[in-house]
């Protein structure tokens, strides 16, 4: 069986949140969006997602603690979900203490979208041994079908997005880009 992996996108900016979403999504994952580090917590405790995208400079909670919060709550058995920061803070001392508050990977704004994709991705590699599915996550939000036989394996390259979705993310994009 496969399923879809769940991220928590936590950005307070609603069009790059928009933009990140659509991305996201483009690349195959689920997203559950959240402005607020109270909406994420929340989000974490009842969506138990595989990875969480995280701002810094968030309108209540600093990202940091955020991830020290995440890292303090009772798991039920399950791993606390890998944190990847995405912020607009670059100084070493930040980066620092995003490692430290729990964070697997740092990356900085401006970012190129197709990074980001890879970077997620490859901190799902290295977590997903660690990582049990949730039985409620499963039941309510997972998108399991059968495994594809070798003739019916689909590409690992990303399908296309329809042009007006590709246009839209392109144009936003720029705006957040060098």
């Amino acid at each position: 069986m496969t399923t879809t992996q769940h991220l928590l996108l936590v950005e307070d900016e609603p069009t790059l949140r928009e933009l990140l979403s659509a991305r996201l999504q483009l690349a195959g994952f689920h997203v559950v969006p959240a402005e607020t580090g109270a909406q994420a917590l929340t989000a974490v405790r009842e969506r138990h997602p595989d990875l969480i995208v995280l701002d810094v400079m968030l309108p209540d909670i600093d990202g940091f603690e955020v991830a020290r919060r995440l890292r303090e709550q009772p798991t039920h058995g399950l791993a606390h979900p890998p944190i990847l920061f995405l912020t607009a803070r670059d100084a070493a001392e930040d980066r620092i203490s995003g490692l430290r508050a729990g964070g697997y990977d740092y990356v900085t704004k401006p970012f190129n979208l197709e990074e980001l994709v890879l970077r997620i991705q490859a901190v799902l590699r290295r977590t997903s041994g660690r990582r049990a599915r949730h039985p409620s996550w499963a039941t309510r939000h997972a998108c399991a079908k059968s495994r594809p036989t070798s003739s019916e394996t689909p590409s690992r390259t990303p399908r296309p997005a329809p042009p007006s979705v590709s246009a839209w993310v392109h144009r936003t994009a720029r705006r957040f880009s060098n």
